[in-house]
């Protein structure tokens, strides 16, 4: 129980960080179809924060925890969307490279999660525990990819734009 609790404790830290991240960085980004991601990035983090905090308190009081099928554990349809319209578009090189940075950060954070997800689900016994843990590490593993995408197409499109190709 006591791993549980600290595994939950530090993944609530990681997803309120996670929200302030997106929330903080959300009008800074130049593309419209990112900002608009972020902006729901803030209240999917917030849903894992909620669902990790109600497993917290249950297991803090010697409960199991949940089935994983009653938590609305949501879905990538944030980033399904934003797949289906085109790519980033050959913005401006200053607005570019300020996006270059951020999109590269929230791979990072990402990469983060799921990292300790994964982790954590070694060290997870329950059943219902291992269901969500795979659930947040499926999620994470599909922001990761979705962000390592995007940075990777908005840094060659920055390339073109400066001119430059190193390789």
């Amino acid at each position: 129980m006591e791993n549980a609790l600290q595994i939950l404790q530090y993944a609530m830290e990681m997803e309120k960080k996670g929200q302030q991240f997106y929330a903080s960085f959300k009008d800074q980004i130049h593309n419209n179809k990112t900002k608009a991601i972020f902006e729901n990035l803030v209240k999917a983090e917030e849903d894992h924060y909620n669902i990790l905090a109600k497993e917290y308190e249950k297991i803090s009081k010697g409960e199991s925890w949940s089935d994983p099928d009653s938590l609305a554990l949501g879905s990538n349809t944030i980033f399904q969307s934003a797949q289906e319209e085109e790519k980033f578009d050959g913005e401006r090189l200053s607005s570019a490279v300020s996006d270059l940075a951020i999109m590269r950060m929230a791979y990072l954070i990402e990469h983060d999660f799921a990292e300790f997800y994964r982790k954590a689900l070694e060290k997870t016994e329950d059943e219902n525990g291992r269901k969500i843990l795979q659930a947040l590490i499926t999620m994470e593993e599909d922001h990761e990819r979705f962000f390592y995408q995007e940075y990777r197409s908005l840094m060659e499109s920055t390339w073109h734009d400066a001119a430059f190709a190193p390789f």
